[in-house]
C-alpha cells in the first residue's frame, strides 16, 4: 500500500510538472514604463493657485530558469517626478525634482497548476538611491528658499503570484508586491539657504509589513507581461 501511494504522488508530481511552459536556460523578459499626470487650478484671488505634477518611470526585469520551475531575477528601474505649485503671481512658487534608482535581486519559484497557469512567489532583496531637489520663492517661502534631500533604502520582500501562459512565448503575471516586505531607509535633508536655515537633518528609518489592505487590494497588485526566450 506505501508503495502505491508513492508512486501515485510521483505520478502526480511528474504529471503536473509536465504542466510547465518553461525549460531549464528559459530568459523571461519584462520591460515596465509608468506615467502620470495632474493639472489642478483655483481661479478665486486670492486663493489662486496652479499645481502641476508629472512622473514617469521606465525599468526592465530578467529571470533566467534555472530549472522548468526555478529560476533567479534581477529587475532595474528609474523613476522621476517634477511638481510646481505657483501663487498668485510668477514669483510666487514652489518646485520639487526627484531622481530614483532601484535594483532587485530575488529568486521566483512556478508551482504549475495548469497547461496555462500556474502559481508563483517571489523572495528577493531590493536597494534604491534617490535624489530629490527642490526650491521655494515668494510668498511660498517659509524655512529655505533652496535644498536637497538624498538618500537611500535597502529591504528585503516576498510575494505571491499567479501567472498565465498566453502564448508559447509570452506570459502575464499578477502579483501582491507588498505582501511582506521589511525595508531600512537613510535620509539626509539639506536645507542650502532661506530667511530660518536649518542645517542638515538626518533621518533613518525601519518599516515592516506582512498585511493586505482589504480596502486597498486591488491598488496592492502588480500586472507584469514577459516575453519567454528560448
Amino acid at each position: 500500500m506505501k508503495q502505491k501511494l508513492l508512486l501515485l504522488i510521483s505520478f502526480v508530481f511528474v504529471y503536473v510538472a509536465s504542466w510547465s511552459q518553461l525549460a531549464a536556460g528559459d530568459k523571461l523578459i519584462g520591460p515596465s514604463f509608468n506615467l502620470y499626470t495632474s493639472k489642478t487650478e483655483t481661479i478665486p484671488v486670492p486663493n489662486y493657485t496652479n499645481n502641476s505634477i508629472l512622473g514617469l518611470g521606465i525599468g526592465m526585469n530578467l529571470i533566467k530558469m534555472r530549472t522548468a520551475t526555478d529560476g533567479f531575477g534581477v529587475g532595474i528601474k528609474y523613476n522621476y517626478n517634477e511638481a510646481k505649485f505657483t501663487g498668485i503671481t510668477p514669483g510666487d512658487y514652489a518646485k520639487q525634482h526627484s531622481n530614483a534608482f532601484y535594483l532587485n535581486l530575488y529568486k521566483r519559484k512556478y508551482i504549475p497548476l495548469h497547461a496555462k497557469w500556474s502559481l508563483f512567489y517571489d523572495v528577493g532583496l531590493s536597494g534604491g538611491l534617490n535624489v530629490n531637489n527642490y526650491s521655494q520663492a515668494g510668498a511660498y517661502v517659509n524655512y529655505y528658499q533652496y535644498g536637497k534631500i538624498q538618500g537611500y533604502t535597502i529591504g528585503a520582500f516576498a510575494y505571491p503570484g499567479i501567472a498565465y501562459f498566453i502564448k508559447k512565448n509570452f506570459l502575464a503575471d499578477i502579483s501582491l508586491s507588498n505582501f511582506l516586505t521589511a525595508t531600512f531607509s537613510h535620509q539626509q535633508t539639506d536645507y542650502i539657504s532661506g530667511p530660518n536655515p536649518r542645517g542638515v537633518d538626518k533621518t533613518d528609518a525601519f518599516s515592516f509589513n506582512s498585511t493586505v489592505i482589504g480596502n486597498n487590494f486591488i491598488n496592492n497588485m502588480t500586472i507584469n507581461f514577459r516575453w519567454i526566450l528560448k
